[in-house]
Order: C-alpha cells, then structure tokens, then sequence
C-alpha cells in the first residue's frame, strides 16, 4: 500500500526558448511539448490546430471492397445485419454505423453480444444471425481474428465484411473485405483508431465526405474513442475535439437524457465527462449484460423514452459499482487476514460467484491499493475460474501469462489487461510460477508522470488558459502534472459526509495555496499543520457563485526529503523478509532495525493516532534521513507480533495499555533475520 513513483519528465528549455520565438507560440506551452517529445514544427503545429484534415479513408486496407459491397447491398435492399460489441466502444460503433447505413436507404438491423455470448462472432451467434435471413454481417470493434468464424459464415451462403481495430494474427478471415489499420499491408498514415473510429472511417468512405459524417456522429466517435483509452493523438485527438464541440449544439435525445441523470447539464462537456461520467454507464449495460439497452438510448428518438432508458442505465450503474465494492471489499478483507499475499510481486485473487463483468474493474482497484500487477479469478461451478487482469508499466501480463501458460486453459490481451481462465485446483501453483516469473525481471513499479516543478506564485488562471490548448486530455495525453516541494501545511480540514475529502492550506516563502485531495480512504491522511510535504497537482478553474478561481486536485503526497528509489528499494524488501526469502548481506543489513529505532516508533504510536498505510508518514516522523522504510515497516511488524500493537480492520493502530517487559527481538520476523545473519 505504497504510492507511486514520480517520473519528472526531461523538458529541454534552450529548445523550448527556440521553438516559442520560431513559431510565435506561449514559452510554457513549448517548455511541456519539449516534455511530451513533441518538438517538430509541423507535429507541434497540427497539435496545437483547432482544425486539421483528417486521413484519406480509402487508405485503410480493403475500404474500396467493402464501400463497393455495401453499396451493392444497399442498391438490391439486402439485409445487413452489423454486430458489434458489448463494450462502449462496440456499442458506440454499432449505432454510429447503423444509423448511417439506415439513412442511406439499407435494410440494416444490429445484434450486439452479451457477456455470454463471449466477445466477437462464434457460432452460435453466426446461428441466430442466419436465422434472421441476412445476407451481410459487417462488424464493427471485431472480427479480424474470427478465421473459423467466416469460413462458417461463408458455409451458410452469407457474406462477411469485418471492421475492427485490434491486432491480426497470422491469418486473416477469409471474407469480402476486412479493414483493419493494423494490417501488415496497411498504408494508412494514422493507425490507433478505435472500433468506432474505424466504423466513422467507413461511413466517410460510403458518403465520400467526412465532412457530414463528422457532424452528425462526431459525439458518439468521442465517447468510444475515449472510453477505449486508445491514444488521443493524430486523428484520435481530431475526432476527439470536434466530438466534445458537438456538445454545445443539438445534442442527440439519448444523451442528453444520459447527461440529465449524470449531474452534468449546463456544465461543459469534456474528456473527463465522458470518463467518469457518460462511459461508465454505457459500459455498466454490457457489464452487467444489458447492452442493447445502452444501444437503445443511443439510438432513441423520444426523449420521455430517453429520460426512462438514462435512469435505467444509471441505476444499472449504481448496481455494478455495488457490486464492485463488494468484491473489493471482500478482496481487502482476505488479503488483511492473510497478509502473506500481499506480499507476492502479483497479486492474485478469486472467490466464488464473482461477476464476470465488473472484475477488470475490480482488478484496477486493487492494483491502485496494493500497486501491484493484479489478477481478479471468479470461480466457476465446472472446477474453473475466469477473471481479469490488470498491470503496471515494465511488467507485460502478455509475457507473464505465455511464460505460465501450461497452468491456464485460455489466456490473451496485452501488455496493460488480459483475459485469462484455469483451473480452480491450479490457482496456488500458478501464483508461484508467475511470482518466479515476476522476481526474474528487473524492478518494475507504478509512476506518474510529472510535467515539471512549478513554484506556487506561477499558478495563476493565465497558466489554466495555457494549459487548455493541451485538451482533450486522455491516453497518451494526459492532463499535465505538477510537482510543489517543500510546502508548509497550515491547516487541514475533512470535507464529504464521509469525511473523504481533504482541505489543505499550504505555504511556501510568502505563497499560499489551497489544495484539494478527493476520495481517500477515511482516516488515512495522516498529514497535520505543521509537516512539510511535496504533493503533485492537476490544476483547473473553478466556478463557484460566479467567481472563478483556480483549483488545485492533489494526485499524490509524500513528506518532503523522500527518495523515491529507495522507497522503491524499501518496498520491495520488505516483501522479501515477509515471504522469508533469501536475502543478502547487505539486504539483511538494510532491512534489520535496531532497538532504538523499534522504540521511537512505538512511542510515536502511543503518542499519535496512526494508519498502517501511512507507514512513509511515519517514517518521516521517527528516522531523520528518510532512507529506509523497510526498516521502520519491520519495526511496525515486529510490535504486531509482539501484542504491543493491534490493527483495526481500517487499518487505525492501537496501542494496549501494557507494562509487560518484552524481547523485540523475539517477534518472529526478527528472529528470521538474525537466524539469516548467522548464515
């Protein structure tokens, strides 16, 4: 339950100085593209455009064979039948090229897959499309790794154009068309396409003019695109921009039912809007395995049916992150009893009657907690279990997952998230083939990527405006953070009903700033008037009773004087004590504290209400070089066993009233280490 690392990125400010005067652009502006590797004139420039062109869409592979199809189809009223997905991004696809294809005249339906179903075509699926009479299956946000599907489909006496922007394999569908910019024969200037992007693709290419597809379907190509998290960059970002643009128009009934439920009218409709608001809750629908009903409000035309489909979205998403609470929760509640866990390089967790949907969700929160690559298994009545994984930078779940693939039945994804099934019997030998697998690599940890310093006195409303011409923000842009060191808190307060949020009042020199921190774990801040700390901020505008100030959004804390490498070192030894591994000299030298040590933080304790989350806090509090939590952590360890201290279920430290005399170096993790030293 550590924090992140924090990766300042390297901007270069001679280049930066050169790049402002040459293009007539604001210094700062050029200082965070320098960061960003963002540093020739023409990328700077089209990143900067309000409007750019966008890409040819007969460049993506086989576009003319399937234009030339679906005009065919259109012309002898075929019926097509497009099949998408259950995610936002299918979802969004499906009715972006339904609708289109409806207002060219087509005989066009749509099937989209449930959970159940299993993602992309199968057999199954191709059955109950043949049994609607079709002539043509077009698909949108899959298809380009159903091989066995299309000779199936071929079989039947239907056709088969495939849309999709995931990676080929070795072998494409043997179909009409299959456009995909990730071909290895595509020449497309622009590859990192979402499904509906490629779908608004081939809608342009019908109507041989992006210019009217983009006006009429630029929103539902920004919630995709966006809800997919591929880069908003090159077109992405394009599409992206006029999309939220198209907010502020006529807004399609569906959405704007969608908005109404999520608190959103009469405010501004961005990239974050779309994340944490809109998207969740169409993905809510296929999650919990209702996705026609979000295509539905999509699709929707009579704004009472609207406002009735939003309000059943929005409480199917209330359904899902109850359930997500409960997993982790109960998620939380094993690793607290068995802490062992914790301490593998992987996280892996299952329980019975999981729900399928929500455990890539369920995955991400604990890896956020625990900062660590997590597995999330729902165990199956057949003797199976089938989950999600989530992963940190450096650690590739692909690799992890092929390297231990004589453990699973199934198994696919990427880098960052993966699918994976096994059998319930195998799960404890497969923990320890991919911990061996994950001590193998060299270290690898959660980072946040940091924009540069900024000193208090240059935060200012002018620096937001500047900040603007970055937006939209998403993957591969993200918003820029900042780092403040050395600040003076002066005043902490707890705001939300729960106490979630945190108000700090902080200083340096003569500056003053007012910091917000959202959503923590109530009673973990363990920060007070009078600490020095470092935090890293977003910084926006605030509106409030027609005033506009700006607002600064805490991201992280840390005290002030951390070395992020040897709290890395720190944590990562700490795991290897706890799992009783060999260790080395020097290891044993650095993990080992001594009496003194153990006694200052068991004063500290009695003295202080404390958090077992907030052991760099109090690291900070009872060793002056801050340079070895690992030994303040076995410090709080070895009191644990001991009896002087107990752990509440939230983490809160108690100190018994006791005046027995005891051997710290009686606790059991002490005795590991001397018994270590001694060889």
């Amino acid at each position: 339950m550590g924090r992140k690392i924090w990766n300042l990125s390297q901007q270069n400010k001679e280049l930066a100085s050169e790049i402002a005067e040459r293009l007539s652009i604001d210094s700062f502006a050029a200082y965070l593209l320098t960061g960003r590797g963002i540093v020739n004139d023409e990328d700077i420039l089209s990143f900067l455009a309000e409007d750019a062109n966008l890409i040819e869409p007969f460049t993506l592979p086989d576009m003319q064979l399937a234009v030339d199809r679906i005009n065919d189809a259109i012309f002898d009223y075929e019926k097509i039948c497009i099949f998408g997905d259950y995610d936002a991004d299918g979802i969004t696809a499906t009715a972006l090229l339904y609708s289109y294809l409806e207002t060219q005249g087509a005989n066009v339906t749509y099937m989209l897959p449930t959970r159940a179903d299993g993602y992309g075509l199968s057999i199954a699926v191709i059955d109950r499309i043949k049994a609607m009479e079709i002539d043509l299956i077009i698909t949108v946000d899959n298809g380009v790794a159903s091989v066995e599907e299309a000779k199936y489909i071929k079989s039947l006496g239907m056709e088969l154009i495939v849309t999709d922007h995931h990676l080929p394999g070795d072998e494409l569908p043997d179909c009409v068309a299959v456009v995909d910019p990730h071909r290895l024969d595509a020449n497309c200037s622009y590859k990192d396409f979402a499904g509906v992007g490629v779908a608004f693709k081939l809608a342009c290419a019908i109507e041989g003019d992006s210019t009217t597809v983009l006006s009429d379907y630029a929103d539902l190509v920004a919630i995709g695109t966006i809800a997919d998290i591929v880069p908003l960059t090159g077109e992405n970002r394009i599409l992206v921009k006029y999309g939220l643009r198209s907010f502020k128009g006529f807004i399609r009934p569906g959405l704007d039912a969608l908005i109404k439920v999520t608190g959103l009218q009469n405010k501004e409709i961005n990239s974050s809007s779309i994340s944490f608001g809109l998207a969740p809750r169409i993905n809510a629908a296929g999650r919990m395995a209702i996705p026609d009903k979000a295509l539905d409000l999509l699709l929707c035309e009579e704004d009472v049916l609207a406002d009735e489909l939003a309000i059943e979205l929005n409480e199917v998403n209330s359904t899902r992150h109850s359930i997500v609470n409960e997993i982790v929760e109960e998620c939380i509640a094993f690793l607290n009893k068995h802490p062992k866990y914790t301490h593998y390089p992987v996280l892996v967790l299952h329980g019975k009657g999981w729900h399928d949907g929500v455990l890539g969700i369920v995955a991400s929160k604990l890896l956020e907690r625990y900062m660590k690559p997590t597995i999330v298994l729902s165990d199956k009545e057949d003797g199976t279990s089938k989950g999600s994984a989530r992963s940190v930078q450096g650690f590739s779940l692909f690799d992890a997952l092929t390297e231990c693939s004589g453990y699973l039945n199934t198994f696919g994804g990427h880098e960052g998230a993966a699918g994976l099934s096994l059998n319930t019997n195998k799960i404890d030998s497969f923990i320890m083939a991919i911990s061996k697998y994950a001590w193998s690599l060299e270290n690898f940890y959660p980072s946040i990527d940091v924009s540069c310093k900024l000193k208090i006195d240059a935060i200012s409303l002018e620096l937001i405006d500047i900040l603007s011409l970055f937006e939209p923000f998403g993957a591969h842009n993200p918003s820029p953070v900042f780092a403040l060191y050395d600040l003076h808190i002066d005043s902490v307060s707890e705001l939300g009903e729960n106490r979630q949020h945190i108000k700090i009042i902080a200083r340096k020199e003569n500056s003053t700033i007012t910091l917000m921190y959202f959503n923590i774990v109530p009673g973990t801040f363990a920060y007070i008037a009078g600490d020095k700390i470092d935090v890293l901020v977003t910084l926006d505008k605030n509106e409030w009773n027609g005033s506009i100030r700006v607002s600064a959004v805490v991201k992280d804390i840390r005290p002030s004087g951390i070395d992020d490498n040897l709290m890395v070192k720190s944590e990562k030894l700490f795991d290897k004590v706890s799992l009783k591994r060999d260790l080395s000299v020097e290891e044993l030298d650095f993990a080992t504290p001594d009496r003194d040590l153990c006694g200052n933080v068991y004063t500290y304790l009695k003295q202080t209400k404390s958090n077992i989350s907030n052991y760099e806090y109090i690291a900070s509090k009872v060793w002056g070089p801050l340079d070895n939590l690992c030994r303040v952590r076995i410090a709080l360890l070895s009191l644990r066993q001991l009896g002087l201290i107990n752990i509440a279920k939230d983490g809160t430290i108690n100190v018994p009233n006791t005046d027995a005399k005891v051997d710290l170096f009686s606790a059991p993790v002490m005795e590991f280490l001397s018994s270590a030293k001694r060889g």
